[in-house]
């Protein structure tokens, strides 16, 4: 499937306009305090901004430059300023590169839209940027020049073929303490969403899920006879799609992600159905900016 994504979609084209959405749309990144390198973020610690924070006693070993000599000349005790620090936000983006993330072109677009725009929009907010594809129990670390020079689709080919009901495998990642863990995938596998959401939080981390979907899966239109394909394994079989079976699907299907938006608001992870169809910035605005999984700029 990943080798012939290219001959379904133009990635270039693709990876301009998630740039140009980036000038639209951002990341939470402000809606918490945050620990990490200097940056332009605020912290959950002390440090050298211009934002005073408190005063403290001075002890053996503190900068003497922030120490409060208008304190001390009506007390003769010596205080420090407080400062809050600024610090430079880890964002984590992990891509689902399953079969049925990719195997419609209108999909893989939208899917594509948001993996580029993830990425341009933390290099944007001056965040630090990891990038990781993953395709069930298997993912790989993506240099951030990979995905910008579209050479990810090639490390993608290497992964091998799982079955349709591997979920991904977020327990291995090495994610950093405390960052945020925004994870592309359209969910559609069998385990318990709880799950995956506990592994995007592992650590202390913060989580968002974006779910890609087309109309051809969240409404189809089937009766009569059709040659459904594994989208995983390739393998092809034959059914009878009546009224009966027809609702069936569509109930399971609601009842799924009934589920995942109910584990997404009690693990306080913004959790968002982005459609296939229509503009992005309309998709956007559907769920992912009221879930407050993105903001406007």
């Amino acid at each position: 499937m990943m080798s012939s994504l290219t001959e379904q979609v133009d990635l270039k084209a693709i990876s301009t306009r998630a740039r140009a959405y980036s000038d639209i749309f951002t990341l939470p990144l402000k809606d918490r305090n945050w620990r990490g390198n200097p940056g332009d973020y605020a912290g959950s610690g002390s440090g050298s901004s211009l934002d005073f924070q408190d005063h403290r006693q001075y002890l053996a070993g503190d900068d003497p430059r922030h120490i409060n000599w208008q304190a001390y000349a009506r007390t003769g005790d010596y205080t420090l300023k407080l400062y809050r620090e600024e610090v430079r936000p880890v964002v984590e983006i992990i891509f689902d590169i399953s079969g049925s993330m990719l195997a419609e072109p209108e999909k893989a677009t939208r899917a594509l839209e948001l993996f580029y725009f993830a990425l341009n929009a933390t290099e944007r907010a001056a965040a630090s940027a990891s990038v990781y594809i993953v395709k069930g129990d298997r993912w790989k670390k993506l240099a951030n020049e990979a995905v910008f020079s579209h050479r990810w689709e090639e490390e993608g080919a290497k992964l091998p073929e799982t079955l349709s009901s591997s979920a991904p495998n977020l327990v291995s990642i090495p994610f950093r303490p405390r960052s945020l863990r925004v994870l592309i995938s359209d969910a559609l596998f069998p385990a318990a969403p709880e799950s995956t959401i506990q592994a995007l939080q592992h650590n202390n981390g913060r989580a968002i899920v974006l779910c890609p979907f087309s109309l051809s899966e969240s409404n189809p239109s089937w009766n009569g006879n059709y040659e459904f394909v594994d989208t995983e394994s390739s393998a092809r079989h034959d059914r009878r799609i009546d009224t009966s079976l027809l609702k069936r699907y569509l109930e399971t299907y609601q009842n799924h992600f009934e589920r995942w938006k109910a584990a997404a608001i009690r693990a306080q992870a913004p959790l968002a159905r982005i459609p296939a169809s229509g503009s992005f910035e309309d998709a956007i605005k559907i769920e992912a900016v009221p879930a407050r999984a993105l903001h406007l700029v």
